[in-house]
């Protein structure tokens, strides 16, 4: 199912793997219900409440109407990193996951929100596992934008200069980070 890539994605830029130890919501003692509240706090409720809502594992748990599906996060961090994506996000996800081209400059506009935060990525390389180089960071409450990467030349890279920034530039999954508090920078 096409969702199934959705959730496996760990932030929206964390290229975390899908482990075969993976334990579901249901294993870890959370209702449906749980996970549903969950999944909507990514969001407003006026883009939540009318969300597809989909579980660790890729099942829908509740039809939408809005275009927009929420996710509870992602193992082995389940319920971590919640997240609500409209449709471009969908695409942009399902190519990352499938590790299948993706060209900004001709795709639509589109908007992620996570408004709980995210786990710690390197900003600058989507497959740098290793803390010991890049530029790490772990976001707070933040919108994710998608938008040709010609229109991001002006916006910095620094995760820590203040205001929007971009991630993973060059990269074909290029995005611009709109962090709503401050960005501390990790030890």
């Amino acid at each position: 199912m096409y969702f199934k890539f959705l959730i496996t994605l760990s932030l929206f830029c964390a290229p975390l793997v899908f482990s075969a130890h993976h334990e579901t919501s249901e294993k870890e003692g959370l209702s449906e219900q749980e996970v549903i509240a969950i999944a909507m706090s990514a969001a407003p409720a006026n883009v939540s409440s009318k969300a597809t809502v989909i579980d660790s594992m890729g099942k829908v748990l509740r039809a939408g109407s809005n275009g927009w599906t929420c996710m509870p996060g992602t193992p082995p961090n389940d319920n971590v990193n919640p997240m609500c994506v409209d449709q471009a996000w969908q695409k942009w996800l399902k190519a990352y996951m499938e590790k299948t081209p993706y060209d900004s400059e001709n795709e639509s506009f589109g908007t992620s929100y996570m408004l709980i935060g995210d786990i710690a990525v390197d900003n600058d390389d989507p497959s740098n596992f290793d803390k010991s180089k890049g530029i790490w960071v772990a976001e707070g409450p933040h919108l994710m934008l998608l938008m040709p990467e010609s229109l991001m030349s002006d916006l910095p890279t620094d995760p820590y200069s203040g205001g929007p920034y971009v991630m993973w530039k060059g990269s074909e999954f290029v995005h611009v980070m709109v962090p709503l508090e401050t960005t501390e920078p990790l030890n």
